[in-house]
């Protein structure tokens, strides 16, 4: 269902795009000289046909990735934020479960996860915070973080005071923000 009176904001831009074409190529590549005649010798077809059962679904999702990174966006919508990155992620997060929004830098961990440089999605592991379900065009650098639960959401919009203004109006609880540690909203959770 559609909201007529939701908000929708765009992630900052980011050269995010470029690492995942980068990495697309890198795939595609090494992986074709198996189509030049002659390159596979006589018993090594089953080879072949591994590396491509592992390369082509690997280089589809990377492609779809790709593809879908212009639909990337944040709609504060009348009943929930919308979190959006093409056809395959989507958080969907009640204003009344929303304990905190602020922003701050993160320590990526060594884990693997769909994070580049100016591109992160999905959940991503983070030294001392966990994993943060993201859709940003930041990897660690000022994200905005938003506490839901007991998840967190990490985001990159573009203008964040007007996200961040769109949002606090549609809470349903009054906050004191401290501008020196980076909180826009910290408030105790609904009581049922």
């Amino acid at each position: 269902m559609i909201d007529p009176f939701a908000q929708e904001f765009k992630p900052a831009p980011s050269g995010g795009w470029l690492w995942l074409l980068a990495l697309i190529l890198l795939c595609v590549f090494p992986s074709s000289t198996v189509f030049i005649p002659g390159a596979v010798e006589p018993g090594e077809e089953i080879a072949v046909w591994i590396m491509l059962g592992v390369m082509v679904p690997l280089v589809g999702f990377l492609v779809v990735t790709l593809l879908s990174l212009p639909m990337m966006r944040y709609e504060v919508g009348t009943e929930m934020l919308h979190i959006r990155c093409g056809p395959f992620l989507h958080y969907a997060i009640p204003y009344t479960e929303m304990t905190e929004i602020r922003r701050q830098t993160l320590t990526p961990s060594l884990w693997s996860s769909m994070r580049l440089p100016g591109l992160t999605l999905w959940g991503v592991p983070y030294v001392r915070e966990g994993t943060i379900y993201m859709c940003a065009t930041r990897m660690s650098r000022d994200l905005l973080l938003i506490r839901a639960g007991k998840r967190r959401y990490g985001i990159t919009p573009e203008n964040e005071l007007a996200f961040v203004h769109a949002l606090l109006s549609r809470l349903p609880r009054e906050s004191s923000p401290d501008p020196t540690d980076g909180s826009y909203y910290s408030a105790a959770p609904a009581t049922p």
